[in-house]
């Protein structure tokens, strides 16, 4: 009897052994390797789109202030001939966390200070 357990227990030991290295194995090559020249050209590619973000957002910028020098000369041109500023042009740019470009508007100008 004794032997009958000692044998069993030696050939689950080295099934369950067996099969696990079979799994590291599987997974192991399910693991695909990429090389130095993939590697190398996605880092280029991410520092391409980056570059290319920020160059964007300061063409906009630039835009936008352009346009807010020729709003702000019309406003005080406006004011100038009228005598009442009821509106002020609030330039173009982009929010703290906010990816999208808020447009340049008119925002109204309250009596007596801050609205």
């Amino acid at each position: 009897m004794r032997k009958l357990f000692k044998s069993l227990s030696v050939l689950l030991v080295a099934i369950g052994l067996f099969t696990m290295s079979g799994e590291s194995s599987e997974l192991q090559a399910a693991k695909k390797k990429t090389s130095f020249i993939k590697k190398v050209t996605r880092t280029i590619k991410r520092k391409v789109k980056k570059t290319v973000k920020k160059t964007k957002r300061a063409i906009v910028k630039t835009g936008a202030n352009i346009q807010n020098a020729a709003v702000d000369s019309a406003v005080k041109a406006k004011k100038a001939i009228t005598g009442c500023k009821k509106s002020t042009f609030v330039k173009g740019h982009y929010k703290k966390g906010n990816k999208t470009l808020t447009n340049g508007h008119f925002r109204k100008v309250c009596k007596g200070g801050k609205r």
